[in-house]
């Protein structure tokens, strides 16, 4: 079933379109703006989900076949959230703020107690001349990416394809080098050729068992 909700009078030309079941639609969609577009894809699991938009000319786009829970968050305009197919959420709030997008892959998997933020909402200020330090930054995750409990991606940084953050990470540089283990406070690359499967799969024998 397609759905397409467009507000009321159609005055202020935001549209949420979805291909599946009602049900299956985000728990809380709050849109306040104008010539929003929301595509929640077709045949995915968002009921968990709650999206706010404050703004005006935002996207939201999710791909197919995705299991979200959590929160995404969008403030300001002409900003982009970009989810990709197949990808699953446990608990995650996505923030994309201070004209920053957040691009997350394809068959990515996050688990619970993850942020993802284009800034850090609050200012750190030089003394000396008064200037903001912290700059917001857009966020970009590539596909196949499985992220840890209570990660925390931050502004401006590159996370690569088929690439691990461990639990407890806080990213704030980007990594280009796929199929590497990422983790730490701040993270670090521990591990390289390396990649996952959301399958459990069977542990090989070590070979002082097999020698026995």
């Amino acid at each position: 079933m397609n759905i397409e909700l467009v507000d009321e009078s159609d005055v202020r030309n935001n549209r949420v379109t979805y291909s599946g079941d009602r049900s299956a639609m985000p728990s809380v969609l709050s849109v306040v703006g104008e010539s929003n577009r929301l595509d929640l894809g077709a045949a995915g699991k968002l009921a968990g989900l709650q999206v706010t938009v404050k703004g005006s000319r935002n996207r939201l786009i999710i791909g197919d076949d995705c299991i979200l829970n959590g929160r995404i968050i969008i403030k300001g305009d002409a900003q982009t959230v970009r989810i990709g197919a197949r990808t699953s959420f446990q608990h995650v709030s996505v923030y994309s703020v201070e004209g920053c997008d957040v691009t997350i892959g394809q068959d990515c998997m996050f688990s619970k107690r993850i942020e993802i933020r284009t800034s850090d909402s609050h200012s750190i200020v030089d003394r000396a001349t008064g200037l903001r330090l912290n700059r917001p930054g857009s966020v970009t995750i590539g596909d196949h990416v499985w992220i840890g409990l209570e990660a925390v991606v931050s502004k401006g940084v590159r996370v690569p394809d088929n690439s691990i953050v461990g639990a407890k990470s806080f990213v704030n540089k980007s990594f280009h080098e796929p199929y590497v283990l990422i983790a730490g406070v701040p993270a670090g690359i521990i591990r390289r050729n390396v990649d996952w499967d959301r399958r459990l799969l069977p542990v090989e024998p070590v070979l002082a068992l097999r020698e026995a």
